[in-house]
């Protein structure tokens, strides 16, 4: 019973994540995204005990703090390149202390694409530099038989090629042909 508990955590963690990448902007992409990675903390913790593996749990503890951070970052106080060195220095430590085998280096690989991402101002170019990330952390869920992470990825990967596709594709088109149709009356 306590595996399915463990499992439904990460369900929510998943559905969250969805919703994420379906928000127009990059401030309500992380508000979701500190909600998803609280419950992944959680489900990993749970999970180490049938993988023994703690990167998960930490990786997602980092990452909660990272969006924390990167959610103000149009704020006086926010220095990006501070911010970005010191989460990649905590990546790299915690994910050394925590390693297990060669299945510990996929979230650490996924967490650093990730953060490098939140530099990127534009969501285009944001959620493109993410797609990455999904395969790595896909094979350290398949490792750690966490079902909701490895659903999750496959539904990650594909709410950010359908945002990709109606935000960055057919709303660039639609943009272009407001503007032409503009510019032709003009």
């Amino acid at each position: 019973m306590f595996y399915y508990f463990v499992q439904g955590i990460g369900f929510f963690g998943t559905a969250v994540m969805f919703i994420s990448y379906q928000m127009p902007k990059k401030s309500k992409i992380l508000l979701f995204q500190i909600l998803a990675a609280a419950a992944f903390s959680l489900h990993f913790a749970l999970l180490a005990g049938y993988s023994g593996s703690y990167t998960g749990m930490v990786m997602n503890i980092i990452a909660l703090a990272r969006c924390v951070l990167f959610y103000f970052e149009n704020k006086p106080f926010f220095k990006p390149k501070t911010f970005t060195a010191l989460i990649l220095t905590a990546i790299f430590i915690v994910g050394g202390v925590t390693y297990k085998n060669i299945f510990s280096i996929f979230p650490i690989l996924g967490m650093t694409i990730s953060t490098l991402c939140l530099n990127i101002k534009k969501e285009k170019w944001f959620r493109i530099f993410n797609l990455p990330g999904s395969p790595l952390w896909m094979t350290y869920n398949i490792y750690s038989r966490s079902f909701p992470g490895i659903l999750g990825e496959i539904i990650n990967m594909s709410s950010l090629i359908i945002a990709i596709i109606r935000y960055d594709i057919i709303g660039e088109r639609r943009n272009k042909t407001k503007q032409a149709a503009t510019n032709a009356k003009a």
